[in-house]
């Protein structure tokens, strides 16, 4: 894990603003990561990359997928804000050499989140939900749950995601209803 290469690449990619967010994630996850039993440099770096194709055009992001024959399903197909997880993932493993695979995982489902998640998957998605930088009424119950655990953090921060897209009337990505589902199902 090259963090100076990757700092130097998203100096390059993206503007101050989520190059912040990207830092603020990083420490969130590191911090998440010793808390919880994960790798903290692992979990640092992956937090740091997990929006690396972000402030890519949406016909860039789709020609990456494309390029490396990554199938959308119907949700993702038609829901742009998800294409840079997507991208971002392919971008790491193609082009950047990144052969870690709980972090390319962790990048590719942090937006949706999904069943079946490793540990490093849903510190980067609570990271990204509770970062230093987010400011959304909510958050500091989101960072409430997720001081009780993982799951609970996880669990939270996918409900939050859940009601937001109900409210805007959104399509939501299976990946995260079965993650809630699991979630629950474990709990019984």
């Amino acid at each position: 894990m090259d963090t100076q290469r990757f700092e130097k690449i998203l100096d390059e990619t993206l503007g101050e603003k989520r190059r912040h967010h990207s830092r603020m994630v990083s420490k969130a996850a590191a911090e998440l990561a010793r808390r919880y039993g994960g790798d903290p440099e692992q979990a640092a770096f992956a937090g740091l990359v997990h929006d690396i194709a972000k402030e890519m055009k949406p016909d860039a992001q789709l020609q990456t997928m494309e390029k490396y024959s990554i199938l959308l399903d119907d949700v993702e197909r038609v829901t742009p804000k998800l294409w840079h997880a997507i991208a971002g993932y392919a971008l790491l493993k193609y082009e950047y050499g990144v052969a870690d695979e709980d972090v390319l995982e962790a990048v590719r489902w942090h937006t949706t989140g999904r069943k079946g998640l490793s540990r490093l998957g849903k510190i980067v998605y609570l990271a990204d939900c509770i970062s230093e930088d987010r400011d959304y009424p909510g958050v500091e119950q989101a960072r409430a749950a997720a001081a009780r655990s993982l799951d609970a953090g996880y669990l939270d921060s996918l409900e939050r995601s859940i009601r937001t897209l109900l409210d805007r009337g959104a399509l939501l990505h299976l990946g995260t209803v079965e993650a809630r589902n699991e979630l629950l199902l474990a709990a019984k």
